[in-house]
């Protein structure tokens, strides 16, 4: 790659987050917020992304959509770890050990994230079936962690 494309490229990539800021698809949240990751089914859909006109343009947000999708699953499976290791710590400290809730939550919430994982390599493939099924995970990952994530799980 020559200098004038790498500049190129690199002002395409400017452009790109650009635009992916102004579309505010990562929202400031609050701790009341609950689930911070509803976001991720959004960015592996490309039907926004359509309504780019520049091939270039559009094809740079699509690689900056699949960076802060790849750095937000890591961020999820982050915050769910601590979230299982405190819900454990809690159990313990109170002595009411709920092992099949905790096993089935447990397994549910790794099932939902390899669904996740396995939606952001097919939207890499340029193969977009599993848009809706990511957007499904997403809604139960909300769910199970507003149920299994009290404020007293992520203290603990």
């Amino acid at each position: 790659m020559n200098q004038r494309e790498y500049r190129d490229r690199q002002q395409f990539e400017s452009e790109a987050r650009q635009q992916l800021s102004e579309l505010r698809i990562v929202r400031q949240s609050t701790p009341e917020s609950g689930f911070q990751y509803g976001y991720l089914a959004r960015l592996i859909d490309d039907r926004e992304l359509a309504l780019i006109e520049d091939a270039a343009v559009r094809a740079a947000t699509r690689a900056a959509h699949r960076q802060v999708y790849w750095k937000s699953l890591r961020l999820l499976r982050r915050d769910v770890n601590r979230m299982m290791v405190n819900r454990r710590k809690l159990m313990d400290a109170r002595q009411e050990w709920r092992f099949e809730s905790l096993v089935s939550d447990t397994a549910r919430v790794w099932r939902l994230i390899w669904t996740l994982r396995i939606a952001g390599v097919a939207h890499g493939a340029h193969v977009p079936l599993l848009v809706a099924q990511a957007g499904e995970a997403c809604t139960e990952l909300r769910r199970l962690m507003s149920v299994t994530s009290a404020p007293a799980i992520h203290a603990a």
